[in-house]
C-alpha cells in the first residue's frame, strides 16, 4: 500500500486496500473484504476504483448496503469520510488523492458491460445509436476516432454514404447526455480535421 491508495478503515482500525478495478465485500472467503456476519451476503457489494475515483454498488444483497445511513439503490460515488454499513460491519472510506482528483473533470462511472453509465452520480440514458457511439469512443478513449470509423460502427446497415451532419448530430446528442456543460465539453472533444476523442480515464 502506498500513501496515496484509497482504502477502507473498519471500526477496529484495520485498513483494507481498494484494488483496481474491483474490490468485493461479503461473507465469501473469496471476497477481498471479508465480513463475518450472517446478515452479509456472500457477494454483498463491490467498490469500483479507477483514475477518476471510487464508487460503490450493492450486488442485490438480501439485507442491503447503507452509505451514510441511506440504503443504496444505485451506484454511488465515494467521498472521503463516507460511512458504509453492511450488517454489523462499519467502514469509513479514505482517499488521499481525492482533492487532487477533483480538478480532473466530472466523475464518470461505467458498468463492465457499458450498459449503465453515471456522470457525477447522475444516471445517463442513451438511445441505441448513442450507446453504440459511446461504446466505440469509450473503448478507444484517448485515441482520435474519425468520422469514417464512427459511420462504420454506428450505421453498418448503410451501403450509401453517411453524411457529416448525421455524425455531428449524434455527437451533439451524446454530449448533451454526458457533459455537465455540453457547450464546453470536457469528455468528448472535437479534434479539428481528424475526428473525436473521448478523454475519460479508465
Amino acid at each position: 500500500m502506498t500513501g496515496t491508495d484509497p482504502y477502507l478503515l473498519d471500526s477496529a482500525g484495520r485498513r483494507f486496500l481498494l484494488t483496481i478495478p474491483i474490490t468485493t465485500l461479503g461473507r465469501s472467503p473469496e471476497a477481498q473484504v471479508l465480513i463475518v456476519d450472517r446478515r452479509a451476503s456472500r457477494r454483498h457489494a463491490e467498490i469500483h476504483c479507477d483514475a477518476n475515483g471510487c464508487s460503490i454498488t450493492d450486488l442485490d444483497s438480501t439485507n442491503g448496503t447503507t452509505l451514510n445511513g441511506l440504503r443504496l439503490t444505485v451506484p454511488q460515488t465515494l467521498h472521503p469520510g463516507d460511512v458504509i454499513n453492511i450488517g454489523s460491519a462499519t467502514f469509513t472510506f479514505h482517499d488521499p488523492e481525492a482533492t487532487l482528483r477533483e480538478s480532473h473533470g466530472p466523475l464518470l462511472v461505467v458498468s463492465p458491460d457499458r450498459r449503465e453509465i453515471w456522470v457525477n452520480q447522475r444516471p445517463v440514458t442513451l438511445t441505441p445509436k448513442e450507446q453504440v457511439l459511446f461504446e466505440l469512443l469509450y473503448e478507444c478513449r484517448g485515441w482520435v476516432i474519425s468520422k469514417q470509423q464512427i459511420a462504420a460502427a454506428v450505421w453498418p446497415e448503410y451501403q450509401a454514404e453517411v453524411f457529416d451532419y448525421q455524425i455531428e448530430s449524434l455527437v451533439k446528442r451524446l454530449r448533451e447526455a454526458l457533459e455537465p456543460d455540453p457547450r464546453h465539453p470536457v469528455l468528448l472533444l472535437t479534434i479539428r480535421g481528424q475526428g473525436y476523442r473521448f478523454v475519460a480515464s479508465h
